[in-house]
């Protein structure tokens, strides 16, 4: 595949995220599989789109590495930014406020809010398991 997310050998084919395998000089192994990269090649890929209805210059495809962050247990995180690294309790709180943030709407937010303070206060797990015995 190009940088431009175009499939070689192929005149209108395209691929994003965990499979558009793409070498650029940072990432010569391919792009880490997550979420946020396959997100900004939609992007660039739409934007591409566009300039090329006005027979505009494209735009080459780069990777900027923004952190990882992730939840390992319960009320536990690990943040991995280029500038800060830590986990634990704070990790968690971090990772729960951004997830909340990027939340689209309002009511939304609102509802996912209580639900996890509701959660977070009767230490009430969503992961319910109905197992019976053998007879």
């Amino acid at each position: 595949m190009d940088r431009f997310n175009k499939i070689k050998d192929y005149e209108n084919i395209y691929a994003l995220g965990d499979i558009a395998w793409m070498q650029t000089p940072k990432y010569p192994n391919g792009h880490p599989q997550l979420a946020n990269v396959a997100i900004n090649q939609g992007k660039n890929l739409a934007s591409n789109f566009k300039q090329a209805l006005h027979n505009k210059a494209l735009k080459e495809y780069e990777y900027t590495d923004l952190g990882s962050m992730a939840t390992i247990g319960k009320y536990k995180a690990v943040v991995d930014l280029p500038f800060v690294k830590f986990q634990g309790y704070l990790a968690w709180f971090v990772w729960m406020s951004l997830h909340l943030m990027l939340i689209l709407s309002v009511r939304n937010k609102l509802i996912i809010f209580f639900n996890w303070a509701w959660s977070y206060l009767t230490k009430d797990s969503s992961l319910r398991l109905i197992l019976k015995t053998k007879k």
